[in-house]
């Protein structure tokens, strides 16, 4: 998602040169889970292992709308088009403390440039081996794929190839479209903001090289949006968005161990019911904001959940990093 003010910063971006690839220096203050009681560390089924607030001066920063997590490394993707590469910092706690080596590169399109304008939305990030990403944008709906090789060192030099996107796409609203992928053997899936018709429910697409698609009706609450997917030996993780001016934001965390293989016949899956299961609900008065990017990772051989927000470009907004581990993950205690 993006504000106006989008248009500003490229603009400035663009007449002062600082399209170029290369470092970027990135501030980083931890935070607390809950900031009226900084020691209270549960949510649902998982356990804060540190957050960070990620501030830049640079003018490009920001709008980070999805990541992956692969050792102590991250990548994300902005939407405005821009790749960052980041190693994870822990204390000896295993705490999240910190970013270093923190790189940004522009995104290229089809042409060799930077991708700009209504192009420019990425939103979707899903690995699909030997240094090959998925990429899905919005407004020009689209799936792309880069190979930015095992260590990331192609990010300044990418060029897309197209990838099937989810049928229907072409109907898809402008600000709504494919927010979220995460891999799956021989394929990813694609998961769709905003249902494609009103009032029937969000559609994640199974993407299976050389085969039909198959969709898996998710059934979020009412007003919330998918923005975030992950898969791992727990299934598929989904990331729920509700914003309202009154409320602010909400976000909910689900999960499903299989839900192709748990629905031949193609019912809708409940994230309430038939096998979702709610790990975590992160509400106003917590530290919370528009969280987009979700990932699995593991510290110290702990299993760890990683949310990214996006913070639009806007001031009043924050870029957050948070992590935390997985004790309850997909236990009937925390399953509804």
């Amino acid at each position: 998602m993006r504000a106006l003010i989008l248009v500003a910063v490229l603009a400035v971006a663009a007449c002062s040169g600082a399209d170029e690839p290369g470092p970027i220096r990135i501030e980083t203050e931890s935070v607390p889970l809950y900031p009226e009681t900084p020691e209270r560390t549960d949510v649902g089924g998982l356990e804060y292992r540190g957050g960070l607030v990620l501030t830049s001066a640079d003018e490009r920063f920001g709008g980070l709308s999805a990541m992956e997590i692969e050792g102590e490394r991250m990548l994300a993707i902005s939407d405005s088009a821009y790749w960052l590469t980041a190693h994870l910092e822990f204390d000896g706690n295993g705490w999240l403390t910190g970013l270093s080596q923190t790189f940004y590169a522009p995104m290229l399109g089809p042409d060799g440039q930077h991708l700009t304008g209504d192009a420019a939305d990425a939103e979707g990030l899903a690995p699909l081996g030997n240094g090959a990403y998925a990429v899905s944008f919005e407004r020009e709906h689209r799936i792309s794929r880069y190979d930015i090789a095992p260590d990331w060192s192609g990010v300044a030099i990418a060029m897309p190839t197209p990838l099937p996107a989810p049928p229907g796409t072409d109907r898809l609203r402008e600000n709504g479209g494919i927010e979220s992928l995460a891999p799956v053997e021989g394929g990813y899936w694609a998961g769709i903001e905003y249902p494609i018709v009103e009032g029937r429910p969000h559609s994640i697409w199974h993407m299976q090289n050389g085969e039909e698609p198959e969709v898996v009706d998710h059934d979020a609450a009412e007003g919330f949006g998918i923005t975030g997917l992950a898969t791992s030996e727990f299934g598929l993780l989904v990331l729920e968005r509700f914003y309202s001016r009154d409320i602010g934001n909400r976000i909910r965390i689900t999960s499903h161990p299989d839900p192709v293989g748990s629905n031949p016949d193609h019912v809708t899956l409940s994230a309430y019911s038939t096998g979702w299961n709610v790990l975590a609900e992160l509400e106003p008065g917590m530290t919370i904001d528009n969280f987009e990017g979700i990932s699995i990772g593991e510290v110290n051989g702990e299993r760890r959940l990683f949310i990214l927000s996006d913070d639009n470009y806007n001031p009043g907004q924050r870029t957050l990093l948070l992590s935390f581990a997985l004790p309850g993950l997909l236990t009937e205690e925390y399953s509804e």
